[in-house]
């Protein structure tokens, strides 16, 4: 029903398409990850960015406690993310 072609795609759509190499994805920079004040990487603020919208709201509230409450160096794999996020994200 859909393609993947950029030609049947709309102006919007065709912008939203990221043909970027699987290396800047995952070692890119990104605007939007310029401005987060989590302890986490590039990486990583874009990967919780994601999850975050599956959660409801109380798990969405715990995680952001979560993360301003950390102290420790800047988190760079989903290994590193304490237990809790890790269990609420569903990454375990």
């Amino acid at each position: 029903m859909y393609s993947g072609k950029h030609e049947h795609m709309t102006p919007a759509q065709q912008a939203a398409q990221d043909e970027r190499a699987q290396e800047d994805l995952r070692h890119g920079s990104f605007q939007a990850t310029q401005y987060s004040t989590a302890p986490l990487s590039d990486f990583m603020t874009r990967l919780v960015a994601e999850e975050i919208p599956m959660l409801d709201s109380a798990s969405r509230q715990r995680v952001h406690e979560l993360l301003r409450a950390y102290d420790g160096p800047i988190i760079e794999t989903q290994e590193q993310l304490p237990a809790q996020i890790r269990q609420l994200l569903d990454l375990d």
